[in-house]
């Protein structure tokens, strides 16, 4: 049951969402969706998972995860984004199936002007619908009549949702999941009821159940055998020979070894065990050995793997779909939060890799990991999935998310990183400047040839550092190394709470801040209102400005200032503009810049010791 599109206006921090997923062909490519807490995310997400449920209600009524009658989204004027008086939202899914909801501030006779505001098409319609005396209409799938439709769509597709509270008690936290025994299924084959559940918190009881009966009907039922002559003497006696196992039970065991075995160390050699009958636990054995004595024994991180990727192996074996490789499984899989509990190799290796398992899957994802996206390209290229920021749901390249440069900083943890830095240091000719992005590398070389300073700048070499928090990780580990062969420069922008420190040949300084300046965090503080306004003129995108207003904290209300910054999805282009247009008076703050250099290169260098 794919999802098509979905469509928010004005809800929580969304003013204006639209996006039309992706596919290839008839093909869906995983979707990530990316932002900063409370840019929205998790209610995108909401949408979607509020549809599927609601088709399941419609097509399972004697089951239904969320009370009959009710939604699993909590409707409210609360979430109607604050100066707005509607909100907006709508999904379509496959087949023309959709949910739809607009929300007024008040009743609609009150509201007649609000009608210039909506959007065109679906939500004037839905505006149309809304009863005398009303503030609302809300169309969903369990109401759309189409419950033979749906049902196909269940009985075809996997469909599930991992919320972020999703959690498994490891067996060191809970004895009894420690002697957790595997039972059988307790299936229950009834017109109107479902023993698949949309939203998945804990699966890992279900999953061992189930993998218990997959490996009970392989050996019960699925063993071959072909009748043999074995020579005896003068005559030959007739034997049964095993010659293997094939058919639905083998085809799902296969891909559970997969996704195991990608979890695991991606050793071949390993598969899954089941104890004796008084000892009925579900193991990892490797060759002869048990590897993992019981699935709850599992690292945090290998349970949330396993147990995401089996449980949709799970929820489309249940579903009876014809199935014989990971390839034909099809469905809609919502997961928040996706880099929960996962070390960077679980993030940037193996989650790709258990991701491209299921091309025929549609994955919606939520996620802060940049190496997860930067391990998402590796595998599939920039056009194999798509990444949106949000809360605009602007279509974005992996370099765009905005913590895509601190993955250095988790990556100058490692050796090769720490190698690479200090290769580069140890060939450099001159005094070295690390700054904390490329577009302040772009401005401090153009204000460089607008205030004739090249001469001074070329006495060093301008680097881009990969944010802030890179720039912590060289201080520190510089700080532990001993002495630097030449003047390393480390230029924080003018936002970060830093004193000027120094150690030998290692300095940090960072930007001065000019207070009358209407941008107050990153190197763009340097820039003068006029230039901004101008830029702004020229395209809106560019700054996003929240206007003075009132707010009240602990009963003092208090006046909070105009707040202007860069749009993270605009600050490249920003700077390109500004690197076109500017004149010398435009960057003459940057002259503060080379003051800082000019100060730093009078300075006496440290001599290393030889045989330091």
């Amino acid at each position: 049951m794919y999802t098509k599109r979905i469509q928010i206006a004005n809800y929580g921090p969304i003013d204006h969402l639209d996006i039309e997923l992706p596919f290839e062909g008839d093909v869906p490519k995983p979707v990530l969706l990316v932002g900063e807490n409370g840019s929205g995310k998790s209610i995108a997400l909401s949408h979607i998972v509020n549809g599927l449920i609601s088709a399941q209600s419609a097509t399972y009524p004697d089951t239904p995860e969320v009370e009959q009658g009710k939604v699993y989204k909590f409707r409210s004027n609360s979430y109607i984004k604050s100066g707005k008086d509607f909100y907006f939202t709508k999904v379509d899914f496959e087949d023309g199936l959709f949910v739809l909801e607009l929300r007024l501030d008040r009743i609609k006779q009150e509201n007649e002007k609000m009608l210039d505001g909506l959007p065109n098409g679906d939500a004037e319609d839905a505006w149309n619908q809304i009863p005398h005396g009303e503030h609302e209409y809300m169309s969903s799938i369990s109401q759309s009549g189409s419950e033979k439709k749906l049902e196909d769509l269940f009985s075809k597709n996997c469909i599930l949702y991992f919320p972020p509270n999703r959690f498994e008690e490891p067996a060191w936290l809970n004895e009894e999941n420690l002697r957790a025994k595997a039972k059988y299924m307790n299936l229950k084959h009834l017109h109107g009821y479902s023993d698949r559940n949309v939203i998945n918190y804990s699966p890992l009881w279900n999953n061992q159940n189930w993998l218990f009966d997959v490996i009970f009907d392989q050996s019960a039922f699925e063993l071959q055998t072909r009748e043999v002559d074995v020579p005896s003497g003068d005559q030959s006696t007739r034997i049964i020979e095993a010659t293997g196992y094939s058919g639905r039970a083998t085809d799902v065991y296969d891909i559970a070894l997969q996704i195991v075995r990608n979890v695991i160390k991606g050793n071949q050699n390993i598969r899954f065990g089941v104890g004796r009958r008084l000892n009925r636990v579900v193991s990892i054995i490797e060759g002869d050995k048990k590897l993992v004595p019981n699935i709850f024994q599992l690292s945090s991180g290998e349970t949330c793997l396993l147990n995401l990727f089996l449980s949709i192996l799970r929820d489309f074996d249940l579903s009876l779909a014809p199935l014989t490789d990971a390839n034909k499984i099809r469905g809609v899989v919502i997961i928040d939060e996706i880099d929960l509990h996962l070390h960077v190799v679980h993030q940037y290796e193996i989650l790709p890799r258990l991701i491209k398992m299921f091309p025929r899957v549609q994955f919606v994802i939520t996620t802060h990991s940049p190496l997860f996206v930067l391990g998402m390209r590796n595998l599939f290229g920039e056009n194999g999935f798509a990444l949106y920021r949000l809360p605009q749901g602007h279509k974005i390249s992996p370099e765009e998310f905005n913590e895509f440069g601190n993955a250095y900083s988790t990556f100058s943890e490692t050796r090769r990183f720490t190698d690479d830095i200090r290769a580069a240091i140890d060939s450099a000719q001159k005094p070295m400047v690390f700054v904390e992005g490329a577009t302040d590398v772009k401005y401090i070389q153009k204000a460089a040839e607008l205030l004739n300073q090249q001469e001074l700048l070329e006495k060093f070499e301008l680097k881009d550092g990969g944010g802030s928090r890179n720039l912590d990780k060289f201080w520190q580990t510089a700080k532990l190394s001993g002495s630097l062969p030449q003047k390393i420069v480390l230029l924080y922008d003018c936002d970060k709470d830093y004193t000027r420190q120094s150690e030998g040949n290692l300095f940090r300084r960072k930007v001065s801040f000019q207070a009358t300046h209407p941008i107050t965090k990153g190197i763009e503080n340097l820039f003068p209102r006029a230039i901004l306004e101008e830029a702004k003129k020229i395209k809106s995108a560019f700054i996003n400005i929240k206007s003075e207003h009132t707010a009240e904290e602990r009963g003092e209300k208090k006046t909070i200032p105009e707040e202007w910054t860069v749009d993270w999805d605009e600050k490249r282009n920003l700077c390109d503009w500004l690197c076109e247009n500017g004149t010398p008076d435009d960057f003459q703050h940057f002259q503060t810049v080379f003051s800082l250099l000019e100060e730093v290169l009078v300075q006496p260098p440290v001599v290393q010791d030889e045989g330091e």
